[in-house]
């Protein structure tokens, strides 16, 4: 007998076109003889295995899909390209910065070789859900053992590692409303708002970071909105005050509200084009005697995978234990290629005012070269080995050097030859 295609094969119940066997007697009315089984099994369901092929294509867009790494995107999105819920990301990072100076100061030549920085950091990222992600980064650095205002340190001044930043981290995104939580040794979030637009730092700092106007890292906790893929930024922050080298002195928190609003944002085969303004103010406290360290600034930046831009303006009123001393900080930059990415070049003007209140007591550093990228990649910042050449004069006003009366005695020329080298890998 043909058993209807749709049925089950063993369905008990005969559809109205199949025919029925009958037994021949006295009772074969009230007999039937089931139809036979169709012999063909029913597909077995395919059992779900690991996707070499699709594992092998997510780490190869890490790698080189330009649109999967940006550094400084938290809490928009993670550090990598990750999946949907749940997924995991750990990577591994390294950053090099070490060359080879010869300065003048006052007629006398000195070179040398030096290792301005290095760090090591690794960031872990997890996904329960698809709105919400949590993780934790560590980053170590090495720095010389003694003090600037020490002459002896560890062994003499030899260079240590230490803690540069350790801290957990979550985020929960909300349709275009994406809010992050940060909370351990944080960044300072206006350097890292600003080095989006800043791709120098083989070089040179940023200037108000250079001035010790802002640390680079802090204790305490740190809560982001952004809105609209980055469009809107406002950051706040709740720390020590001290920097990542001390604990707390003193019972006040600095408190740091920055705002940043990117009103050119473009999508580019080579990369994202982005023009981003940025606002802060700060109420802090700075060591035992609760020195005033109040700080308003603003800048703008520019960045493309052509050139970098930008403008920073910070006004400190108190520095370090000097509390009614007011400071000024302005610092511009830009690089561009000539020859992508064989050759580029590059000018930055930092200046500080150390005192307010009184006349020739600038400071301006002056910087101009160019650069080469020996190994190139995707997008700026994930892997890069690049090669700096530049010339740098640093200005002294008469009131402003180690020497008053004598700005001759400070002024400084610099030749200095610097190598860059950047690597990320996503270790799971």
């Amino acid at each position: 007998a043909d058993a209807d295609a749709d049925a089950p094969a063993g369905d008990e119940t005969a559809t109205a076109t199949e025919p029925t066997a009958t037994v021949e007697g006295p009772r074969a009315d009230a007999a039937t003889v089931e139809p036979a089984a169709d012999p063909s099994p029913a597909p077995a369901p395919t059992p779900r295995r690991f996707d070499r092929d699709r594992w092998a294509a997510e780490r190869h867009a890490l790698n080189f899909d330009r649109g999967s790494f940006l550094r400084n995107q938290w809490p928009v999105a993670p550090i990598c390209n990750m999946g949907a819920a749940p997924d995991v990301c750990l990577t591994i990072d390294a950053e090099l910065f070490t060359g080879y100076r010869l300065r003048s100061i006052a007629g006398e030549r000195f070179g040398e070789f030096a290792l301005d920085r290095t760090e090591l950091g690794t960031n872990l990222w997890y996904r329960p859900h698809d709105r919400v992600d949590a993780g934790a980064t560590v980053r170590f650095e090495a720095i010389r053992s003694a003090g600037p205002q020490s002459l002896i340190g560890i062994d003499g001044d030899s260079l240590v590692i230490r803690l540069a930043q350790a801290y957990g981290h979550t985020g929960v995104h909300l349709g275009p409303i994406h809010l992050g939580v940060r909370g351990g040794l944080i960044p300072e979030r206006w350097i890292e708002q600003l080095e989006k637009g800043y791709d120098t730092l083989g070089v040179a700092r940023l200037a108000s970071e250079n001035n010790l106007l802002f640390e680079r890292a802090d204790l305490g906790a740190s809560i982001t909105a952004s809105g609209w893929g980055g469009l809107v930024d406002v950051d706040l922050q709740f720390t020590n005050g001290e920097g990542r080298a001390q604990e707390e002195l003193n019972r006040g928190k600095n408190t740091t509200a920055i705002l940043t609003v990117r009103p050119l944002r473009m999508a580019h085969a080579k990369g994202p084009i982005t023009l981003a303004l940025h606002g802060a103010y700060r109420d802090g406290s700075w060591g035992v005697a609760a020195a005033r360290a109040h700080r308003g600034a603003a800048a703008m930046t520019f960045a493309s995978p052509w050139g970098f831009a930008g403008v920073e303006f910070v006004q400190a009123f108190g520095v370090r234990e000097q509390g009614d001393r007011t400071t000024r900080s302005v610092g511009g930059w830009v690089s561009a290629y000539a020859w992508q990415p064989y050759v580029g070049l590059l000018a930055k003007y930092d200046h500080i005012r150390q005192d307010l209140a009184l006349q020739d007591s600038a400071v301006d550093v002056i910087t101009a070269g160019v650069f080469s990228d020996i190994f190139g990649y995707a997008w700026r910042r994930r892997r890069r080995v690049r090669l700096y050449a530049t010339y740098q004069h640093e200005g002294y006003g008469a009131l402003a050097g180690p020497i008053p009366g004598a700005p001759q005695a400070a002024d400084t020329h610099r030749f200095l030859l610097q190598i860059e080298a950047q690597g990320l890998l996503r270790a799971l």
